[in-house]
């Protein structure tokens, strides 16, 4: 698997579960709203349902992240490695830096 394909799906997963997390909070924050503006004695504890279901589906959101994590964690350094190897990628990074510096016109 490429490298450049490993970050871009992990990128879209963490904007589909960050969007579909967005939506889900605003539908209940919308629905706990409309339900405190019909009855307002029972505020409180809509308003403490509320606070668990946006922290349970924020937790949903933070799970995508974790799994993102430890998946890059894992497997983005072996196929880093895989294709430039130890030694290539020290030279690689070397190769990067002289070329930003020469670009910039500083001392080679």
């Amino acid at each position: 698997m490429d490298i450049s394909m490993t970050a871009l799906t992990i990128g879209i997963g963490m904007a589909i579960a960050a969007a579909f997390g967005a939506i889900g909070q605003s539908r209940a924050i919308s629905g706990a709203v409309e339900a405190m503006a019909r009855q307002p004695e029972a505020g409180g504890r809509i308003f403490t349902s509320l606070i668990v279901g946006l922290a349970l589906i924020e937790t949903l959101v933070i799970y995508t992240l974790l799994v993102t994590g430890i998946f890059l964690q894992g497997s983005l350094d072996k196929m880093i490695n895989a294709k430039y190897g130890k030694d290539g990628l020290e030279a690689q990074k070397m190769t990067e830096t002289y070329e930003a510096e020469k670009a910039k016109g500083g001392a080679h």
